[in-house]
């Protein structure tokens, strides 16, 4: 497989080759663990590790200026094939030389730059050049589609296979944070012993990460589904205390509240097995999340949806506490809305 011009990390993954690097390169995008990762694939296996100290330099574009890199770019390695150069924060270089711009046309063959900006402007001089001549990294956040494929290609670096509800569940509570998902899995493969052919349970995960994870937001729609109110309002606490924003909060809610709408007109006229099919629940929270839906009554469920717009309107524009707003729904969704 040949190298693109324009990559997102996945395909860098498979694409970039160490006897075939370009002289140019930008790396972008909001996650950073996975701009650390590129760059650590730079460091590793495009300079001999036993000439870093000579052909290889990492630079801040905030502290530095273009003639500083120009300089080291326009030298030839010492002793080995190639040199690297890493200029982190290219966004913030200031007082900026046509002769970088007319290197980035012309660059030395020997000579690897990787220029790192989370948010470029592609607008300015600097990255539209590099936008024309360098090859283009993009390190995007994860999309809630692409979790569970990451979570599973990264177990298989550590040598595990999970199962299907394994994936779900690591889903679910560890979100799109990939530096989690890496911790958990590192947490898995020691714990498993890494035996061939093993398949990690959802029963072991549960096991190995539940002691130091975090509360989410799916322990709390539990309680609350539960009418659980005195958990509900300690976890309410505990997530707002994380940083859990509000209205994420709420839309939370507006979400398991519409499943449990479209989980009551399935079972008008279907069993429980066939209406498990029609919502967006992992398998293995099936059994637990109709028996949750069994205290909810229809009118109930449809009167929270007027709470919610309530509730909506206070956290953009009331002069209450956010804390206080969410209690007073989680009081009044727990009491079955009734004031």
């Amino acid at each position: 497989m040949t190298e693109k011009s324009e990559m997102t990390y996945e395909e860098a993954q498979r694409l970039l080759r160490p006897e075939h690097l370009s002289p140019c390169y930008l790396v972008d995008g909001a996650e950073r663990f996975f701009i650390d990762k590129i760059l650590s694939w730079f460091l590793e296996r495009g300079v001999d590790p036993a000439l870093r100290d000579f052909n290889y330099n990492r630079f801040d574009g905030e502290k530095v200026g273009p003639a500083e890199i120009l300089l080291v770019a326009n030298s030839f390695p010492m002793a080995g094939p190639g040199r690297l150069i890493v200029v982190d924060n290219a966004d913030k270089i200031v007082d900026l030389k046509d002769a970088l711009l007319s290197y980035l046309n012309s660059p030395l063959k020997s000579t690897t730059v990787v220029f790192v900006a989370q948010k470029p402007d592609m607008r300015t001089k600097l990255f539209l050049n590099l936008k024309k001549q360098a090859t283009l990294i993009h390190c995007h956040s994860l999309y809630e589609s692409e979790i569970p494929i990451f979570i599973r290609r990264e177990a298989e670096q550590y040598g595990i296979h999970l199962s299907e509800d394994a994936v779900l569940y690591l889903k679910e509570h560890l979100g799109k944070n990939p530096v989690l998902i890496h911790r958990e899995l590192e947490k898995l493969s020691l714990h498993s012993g890494k035996e061939v052919g093993q398949v990690i349970s959802l029963d072991t995960v549960e096991q190995v990460i539940s002691g130091e994870r975090e509360h989410t937001i799916f322990e709390l729609l539990d309680c609350v589904c539960e009418k659980n109110l005195e958990k509900g309002l300690c976890l309410l606490s505990h997530m707002l205390s994380q940083g859990d924003p509000p209205l994420k909060v709420l839309s939370m809610f507006m979400w398991q509240f519409r499943i449990m709408a479209l989980a009551k007109e399935a079972l008008l006229s279907m069993p429980e097995s066939d209406a498990g099919k029609k919502v967006p629940i992992p398998p293995y929270r099936l059994t637990a999340f109709f028996k949750r839906l069994r205290v909810w009554k229809s009118d109930e469920i449809r009167e929270a949806f007027d709470l919610f717009r309530e509730v909506d309107l206070q956290l953009k524009g009331s002069y209450l506490a956010d804390a206080i707003v969410l209690e007073r729904l989680i009081l009044k969704l727990c009491g079955s809305i009734a004031d």
